[in-house]
Order: C-alpha cells, then structure tokens, then sequence
C-alpha cells in the first residue's frame, strides 16, 4: 500500500501485458498516484520499456513474478489469451489473497477471470469507452471518458475508485449484456470508419480528390455530431429520406450503380435503417416512406 497526498492509501499495482492498453493505464495509474509494483510481457525488451513508462519496479516476461504482492492486477493482454494468462497465475499462486484482478476487454466479461478466485481474489472488469491509437493519445482521452465496469461485489468499490483516480465516469453494466455494449462501441467506433470511407469512396468516383474529400466532408461530420449532441435522434436526422424526397434517394441509386457498384448494396441497407429514423421523427409521410422502402429494397 501507498500513502499519497490527499491522504488515501493505494494499492500497488501490476501490469500484465504491454500492449498499448496495458501500459496506457499503467502510465495513468502512475500519474495519479498509484505504486506500479511490477508490469510482464512474453517479450522482456518491451517489458522493459513498458516499465520505463509507467515507473515501474520490475519488469518480466514471467507474470506471476510481478503480480505477487499487488493488491491490484491489470491483465491487458490480447483477449484471446486473458483467460489462459489468469489460470496460469492462479496455477503458480500468482494472486494475493483479496487482490482485485482486473481486464479491460470490452466484449468479454469478469467470469473469464474465474480462476483467480482459487487463490481468494476477486475480479472485474473495466473498459474505457474510447479508441487507441497509441499510449499517448489513450493518456489524453482516458481522462473525461466512460468506463465500463463490472463484476464482483467486493472488487467494485476499488474499480470505481480507480475510474474516478484515471478521471473517468463509471458506469456498471451486467456481466451478460458486454457483449450488445461492445457492439454499440464497435458502431459507433470502427462503422464510423467504415462510413467516411464510404462517402470517400463515392467523392472518388465523383473525381474529387481524396484530401479535399475528407477536408469537405468533415466539417459537415463535426456539425451532425453537434446536431446529434444539441438535438439527439431522431430530430438531428435532416437529408432526402428525412424529407421523402424519393427522385433524390432514386437518382442516388442510378449514379452508384452506374459509377461505383460495389457500395450500392451498403448504401441500401444504411438507407433502409435511415427510413425508420425519418418515421420516428415525423417528417415522413407513409406515402414516400412505403415508395423508399420498395426502391432501397429492389
């Protein structure tokens, strides 16, 4: 344990894998004063580094060397290998007794973390609701962002006190239901992605230029969120489906199938999606919505 300046003791820490997450929250836990005790990777160079960054102890490619001892684990590996990486710990008696055991997976939950409780540890999980590039812009977005937290009852209390130290906003959620949660993350995240590239991808075929599409296109991106923000949905929904103007959404169709085929079925299936928002607005009429409905599905 640690004293630190507003008076609150605060369990060490170990990292075990230092992947961007990994040292990401090793470096913000550092930062508000949490000891890092030790921080393990299969690669003991990047170990090394990880440790340099997040001010730590010990650094190893052995994981059960630097969880002894900490009242807190981060297991911030690839999610397919969290589970095996806690049963290999627990094997060798890795856990303290009463130590939290944390994962940061967004679509798996704490029971992945089940064998740690065979060395009297309790577990949880704790996903920052944002995207990684890099340890450096996760150390600035983690600050202000949700944070999805669940799992046992006694490990609670110690995560929403380390959401409120990184500067987070906990939010619990049901063990079963990270999976939905996940998937509303990944559309709000990667389909955005996937989205921009779309309307990049029909600017193209349009013959603009691929830096002044994005420099085009993305104050009116920045103006949708805004709307979405001052408005929500369905009421910032504006454009020819919000309106029924089916000669537009038509003569759309006829210009992707002639120029650009390939993005015709995506943008009938977005379409479609859209025509239900524009029903639940109420500017919709039955009329155009039933003709929309027909030319997005032909």
């Amino acid at each position: 344990m640690q004293t630190i300046p507003d008076g609150r003791i605060k369990p060490r820490v170990a990292i075990v894998g230092c992947g961007i997450v990994g040292t990401a929250m090793g470096k913000l836990l550092s930062d508000a004063g949490y000891r890092i005790s030790g921080v393990a990777t299969s690669n003991v160079e990047t170990a090394r580094r990880a440790a340099e960054a997040t001010g730590s102890e010990r650094f190893s490619d052995s994981p059960w060397e630097v969880t002894q001892g900490a009242g807190v684990v981060f297991i911030t590996t690839p999610d397919d290998l969290i589970e095996s990486t806690c049963k290999r710990i627990s094997e060798l008696r890795g856990f303290e007794k009463n130590a939290v055991v944390i994962h940061c997976s967004g679509a798996l939950s704490s029971g992945i973390l089940s064998s740690a409780r065979e060395c009297e540890a309790v577990v949880a999980t704790l996903h920052p609701l944002q995207s990684f590039a890099s340890v450096d812009q996760a150390v600035r977005l983690v600050p202000g962002s949700f944070c999805a937290i669940e799992g046992d009852k006694n490990a609670l209390p110690i995560v929403r006190q380390i959401v409120k130290d990184l500067g987070g906003i906990a939010v619990e959620i049901e063990a079963e239901k990270k999976r939905l949660y996940h998937a509303a993350a990944v559309a709000a995240s990667n389909y955005l992605v996937t989205l921009v590239h779309l309307a990049l991808e029909l600017n193209k075929a349009a013959g603009l230029p691929k830096d002044t599409s994005f420099n085009a296109l993305y104050p009116l991106i920045r103006g949708t969120l805004s709307n979405i923000s001052a408005k929500g949905i369905p009421d910032a929904l504006t454009g020819p489906i919000a309106r029924g103007d089916v000669e537009t959404v038509s003569a759309h169709l006829e210009a992707i199938e002639k120029d650009a085929p390939a993005l015709l079925s995506l943008y009938k299936c977005l379409g479609l999606y859209t025509v239900d928002l524009a029903r639940a607005k109420g500017t919709l009429s039955k009329d155009a919505a039933d003709r929309l409905v027909v030319l997005l599905r032909a």
